[in-house]
């Protein structure tokens, strides 16, 4: 079972969804007569990370003390890869029904 590390929060269960955004800024420009490409590149500190994902309370207080002080983090994804230098961002969080100790989040983790 592959969790997910935050700062010093663990996860209690691997992501339920995981979706990669890099930075790509290029984009296409028509012009009479054809297309011009104008690319600036990827820049790595605009990527986001969303992700689905249960914490138990204590773990989600940790999370919510990095979102409330805007505090940078490394991350760790399900399968070992360490993003350092990210900020994160609760989008959503909502108690499970049957199991209150439970929290249910979903994450957007920006690299900075």
């Amino acid at each position: 079972m592959a969790l997910i590390q935050i700062g010093e929060a663990t996860s209690f269960s691997p992501p339920e969804s995981f979706s990669y955004t890099p930075d790509d800024r290029q984009q296409i420009i028509q012009v009479d007569g054809g297309n011009v490409v104008e690319d600036y590149g990827h820049i790595a500190s605009g990527d986001k990370i969303t992700i689905s994902v249960k914490f138990d309370r204590e773990n989600f207080a940790i999370i919510n003390d990095y979102w409330e002080h805007r505090i940078l983090v490394d991350f760790t994804d399900e399968t070992g890869r360490v993003w350092q230098n990210c900020r994160i961002k609760i989008v959503s969080c909502g108690y499970l029904k049957m199991f209150p100790d439970m929290v249910n989040t979903e994450l957007e983790i920006w690299r900075i």
